[in-house]
C-alpha cells in the first residue's frame, strides 16, 4: 500500500462511479449482452476488473473476443447509443459540492475518464455551477486505455505537476492501477464490501462516497470506513503558484 505524501498539487476525478453512480447501468448492459451472445458472465473481482473503468473498445474485445470482429464494432455502437440514451445522471453522494469547494479554493483540478467527450459534456451540464476542471482526459486522447498509466501521466503533464503529488479517486481496479502505477496516490470510490480489490490494486484508502470528505483550510480531509475504526486521514493540497 502507497504511504502518504506530505503534501499535493492536484486532485484527479474519474467520471464514472466516482462523479456519477452509473455501475449497475454499465453492468445491466454488459450483462445483457452477453447474455445475448451466450457469454458466461464474470463474477466477484473478475467482474468488476472486466466491466468497470476501462474504454468501451477495451471492454468489448475482452468480453466477446471469440465474436467476429464486425459484431464488436456492433457492440461497440450499440454502446454509445446506451450512453446517449441516459438523460440525467444520478451523482454520488457529496461529490458535487466537493468539487465545488475544491474549485473555489483554488485546488487544480483533473478529470480522467474512459469514456468518451460527449459523455463528460453531458455530465457538467448537470452541474448547478461551471466546469471545475482545468484538465479533461477522455478516452479518445489517449492510445492505451486504463489500466495503463498514460492518461494519468498525461493529465499530469497537462496540470504541470508532479504524478506523484496527484490525489486521485477511482472506483475501478483498472482505474486505480492505472493511477497507481502513474505514482498518484488513490483513495478509492467503492462499496464496503468492495474494498479489498481496490486495496490490493493500490488505493491508499477506501470510502463509499464524498460524504466524509471534506476541504478544511486547503486541507483534504477523508474519513475511511466506520468498520476500520473512524480513523481520520488527511492530506494537504497545495494551491498553485
Amino acid at each position: 500500500m502507497q504511504q502518504m505524501s506530505r503534501s499535493y498539487d492536484a486532485v484527479i476525478f474519474d467520471m464514472d462511479g466516482v462523479i456519477i453512480d452509473s455501475k449497475e447501468l454499465v453492468e445491466s448492459f454488459w450483462i445483457e449482452n452477453m447474455k445475448k451472445y451466450g457469454i458466461e458472465i464474470p463474477k466477484g473481482d473478475e467482474l468488476e476488473l472486466r466491466f468497470h473503468g476501462r474504454p468501451a473498445r477495451l471492454t468489448v474485445n475482452d468480453l466477446f473476443a471469440d465474436l467476429p470482429e464486425s459484431t464488436r464494432e456492433e457492440i461497440i455502437e450499440e454502446c454509445a447509443r446506451f450512453d446517449a440514451s441516459v438523460e440525467k445522471f444520478k451523482m454520488i453522494p457529496g461529490v458535487e459540492p466537493f468539487m465545488k469547494k475544491c474549485a473555489d479554493s483554488g485546488i487544480r483540478l483533473g478529470l480522467v475518464t474512459s469514456a468518451l467527450p460527449e459523455k463528460v459534456d453531458r455530465m457538467l451540464a448537470g452541474l448547478s455551477y461551471p466546469s471545475p476542471f482545468d484538465v479533461r482526459i477522455t478516452a479518445d486522447l489517449v492510445q492505451n486505455g486504463k489500466p495503463d498509466p498514460e492518461c494519468y501521466l498525461t493529465a499530469a503533464q497537462g496540470l504541470d505537476v508532479d504524478p506523484g503529488r496527484m490525489i486521485v479517486f477511482e472506483d475501478s481496479i483498472s482505474g486505480v492501477k492505472a493511477a497507481s502505477e502513474a505514482g498518484a496516490t488513490v483513495i478509492g470510490i467503492n462499496e464496503e464490501h468492495l474494498s479489498g480489490p481496490l486495496l490490493d490494486a493500490g488505493a491508499m484508502l477506501v470510502i463509499p462516497n464524498f460524504s466524509d470528505a471534506k476541504l478544511i483550510h486547503g486541507e483534504l480531509k477523508v474519513t475511511i470506513y466506520p468498520g476500520s475504526g473512524h480513523r481520520e486521514n488527511s492530506f494537504e493540497v497545495k494551491k498553485p503558484g
